[in-house]
């Protein structure tokens, strides 16, 4: 983001003092009842990322630009590009938004769902985010995260959205465990992209080539534990 990191380190910060306190705070309260609040930021969180997946398939020319694995030119001030950067900055800010995600959980008593998983995924997006921007916020392969990002995005708060208008729903929301699913083949399609990236790059630094494997395997390993855990293991048990 621009001005350097202290707005990352501020909202992170904070972000991390509501984990702790927050929980601290809610030990001997009852939880609150937020389903109006969740529909409407629920619905929120899928008109912007609606907004974002067109915008990160135009950055990435719906496609085509991903096989042009030349690093951005520093020096490029064209229209597109000052768009591709302002639009870039707002979707940053969207990363501090879905901090609400954890404190509906920590509001609502909901502590199986605070894992490290949900926290390092809040954490770790804006800071990966802010690294990149720092140097080349233009590279394909964020608009590649981006787009996959959004489109997961919508398809989970519309499961959020559907499931805060009460139990009588819950019948048809059947479709939950599809959409881990979903985000492992998103992270396995970045890692997959990254070792492209690897493979022809013209003059990417090592740290942005390997920025898109490493994390493609850390989230594939937690989220396909998670996914393991939620899923598979209840079926043998049932």
């Amino acid at each position: 983001m621009a001005h350097g990191p202290w707005k990352l380190i501020g909202f992170t910060s904070l972000y991390l003092g509501f984990v702790y306190f927050g929980r601290k705070f809610m030990a001997n309260r009852k939880p609150y009842e937020l389903r109006s609040s969740m529909l409407g930021y629920n619905i929120l969180l899928v008109v912007i990322n609606l907004f974002f997946l067109y915008e990160s398939l135009v950055w990435i020319d719906f496609g085509a630009k991903l096989f042009d694995f030349r690093f951005p030119s520093p020096t490029d001030r064209s229209k597109k590009t000052m768009h591709i950067i302002e639009m870039f900055y707002y979707y940053q800010w969207t990363k501090f938004i879905d901090y609400f995600d954890t404190f509906f959980f920590i509001l609502r008593k909901k502590e199986k769902q605070l894992t490290v998983l949900h926290i390092y995924h809040h954490i770790s997006v804006p800071v990966i985010g802010w690294i990149s921007s720092w140097i080349s916020p233009t590279m394909p392969v964020l608009g590649l995260f981006a787009m996959l990002n959004c489109f997961c995005h919508v398809i989970m708060y519309s499961y959020y959205a559907l499931s805060a208008l009460g139990p009588q729903l819950q019948p048809f929301l059947w479709w939950k465990k599809y959409i881990t699913q979903i985000q492992l083949f998103q992270f396995a399609l970045i890692g997959l992209y990254g070792i492209c990236l690897n493979l022809w790059h013209q003059n990417y630094p090592f740290i942005y080539r390997m920025m898109p494997v490493t994390q493609a395997i850390i989230f594939l390993a937690m989220f396909g534990n998670f996914y393991i855990r939620s899923y598979l293991n209840k079926r043998k048990m049932a």
